[in-house]
């Protein structure tokens, strides 16, 4: 009975590990452009000068520097902190998709970014983003892209 009553604790511990609501790692809620600024096609309107990597911009002084295109909104960026790269692809893309999570042990934000592809022969240079809370002092931004 001990056995049986140790295997089902263990069975619920390790089950749980893998869990997507994870509370040691919660989802961070997050915008784009598109949804706070009305922005249009940003994957392909949108521009910085970055080849397969990221920055994380914190004033608008510098998104006026850094990014290029036709949407240029006056980001309230007492509120959002704006991810932005650039990702080389080796064929078409039929949509990006993102997950933003806060590490509880490192307090570190991690973006998945999730480029789904198509059989084109297209290789598109796409423009990734996502306005997320403004950082606090410290935190870092990781993230992670995925080619599917």
């Amino acid at each position: 009975m001990k056995k049986l009553v140790l295997i089902a604790v263990l069975l619920v511990i390790f089950s749980c590990k893998n869990d997507d609501n994870d509370p040691c790692n919660p989802a961070v809620d997050f915008t784009s452009l598109e949804m706070e600024y009305g922005c249009i096609d940003t994957e392909y309107q949108t521009d910085i000068n970055l080849s397969n990597d990221f920055v994380v911009i914190k004033s608008q002084t510098q998104f006026n520097t850094l990014v290029t295109g036709n949407c240029q909104p006056t980001i309230d960026f007492s509120k959002y902190n704006l991810i932005i790269g650039k990702q080389s692809l080796p064929s078409g893309n039929d949509s990006i998709d993102y997950t933003i999570v806060k590490d509880c042990d490192s307090n570190d934000i991690e973006m998945n970014v999730t480029f789904n592809q198509n059989s084109t022969t297209e290789a598109p240079n796409l423009t990734f983003h996502a306005l997320i809370p403004t950082l606090q002092n410290n935190q870092n931004v990781l993230v992670s892209i995925h080619i599917n």
